[in-house]
């Protein structure tokens, strides 16, 4: 099938393997260019003796730190010095790690009762800033061309945590990441002032105005008492009936 592809500019971060060269090397069949990016010069090595013997001139391969927003611009910049302004990004970091010798320094998923507050940052940096960097760096190519895509490889517990293993760290990181994408697909440029904003989001509230702080006090102390005693892992939206989910 053709996906209309063809001449299309990608950056496809942790390129070298997996689901990432995977990726890269559906993209150069449907006629892309293609820069794949990894932390090791022999992962990217070895990928690109394949890819370029399929695509030849429409695959290049750069070293990079992909949580690094430094090293995330360089990618960038030679992308396009390569093959011209971007129109693709994949952003495809691996967080934690189960396998060392296999997937590389990183994080272990972990536990929370076990796991050291600064985990958590690496965790972020891994799946978040890599992320918001990839998006960051390219987003000014799209917005100029009128088109782009920007993908996220992430995991099923950025919809619902995995409770039966030790996790906590994607548990808690991944959804954030979908959060991000989810706002850049639905970003607009209004040009309206706050107040205007606001006026039109409390318009659509059933209650027609803002929460107040003794309301949210209110319930808090109700979770806290030995009366919700079997009220446990729930998300309760306070929020006037905006929320029209089940």
């Amino acid at each position: 099938m053709d996906y209309g592809l063809t001449g299309r500019v990608a950056i496809v971060s942790g390129g070298s393997r997996g689901i990432g060269r995977a990726i890269a090397s559906t993209l150069l069949a449907e006629g892309a260019s293609v820069m794949i990016a990894a932390r090791t010069p022999a992962s990217l090595d070895d990928a690109i003796a394949e890819l370029v013997a399929m695509a030849p001139g429409a695959v290049s391969s750069i070293a990079a730190d992909m949580t690094d927003h430094a090293d995330v611009a360089r990618v960038a910049a030679a992308t396009r010095r390569t093959f011209g302004p971007v129109s693709i990004a994949v952003s495809n970091v691996i967080g934690h790690v189960i396998d060392a010798a296999k997937e590389g320094e990183g994080p272990g998923a972990g536990r929370f009762a076990s796991m050291p507050a600064g985990e958590y940052r690496r965790e972020f940096q891994h799946l978040f800033v890599s992320a918001w960097a990839l998006a960051h760096e390219c987003l000014p190519d799209m917005r100029a061309a009128g088109w782009g895509r920007i993908v996220n490889i992430g995991s099923g517990v950025a919809r619902e945590p995995a409770i039966e293993l030790p996790h906590v760290l994607p548990n808690v990181v991944r959804p954030a990441v979908a959060g991000m994408y989810r706002i850049l697909a639905a970003a607009q440029e209004s040009g309206s002032t706050f107040d205007a904003v606001t006026q039109g989001f409390h318009s659509k509230i059933p209650l027609r105005r803002q929460g107040q702080p003794h309301e949210m006090a209110a319930l808090v102390a109700f979770l806290c008492s030995e009366q919700a005693a079997r009220v446990t892992g729930q998300s309760i939206p306070v929020d006037g009936g905006i929320s029209r989910h089940i």
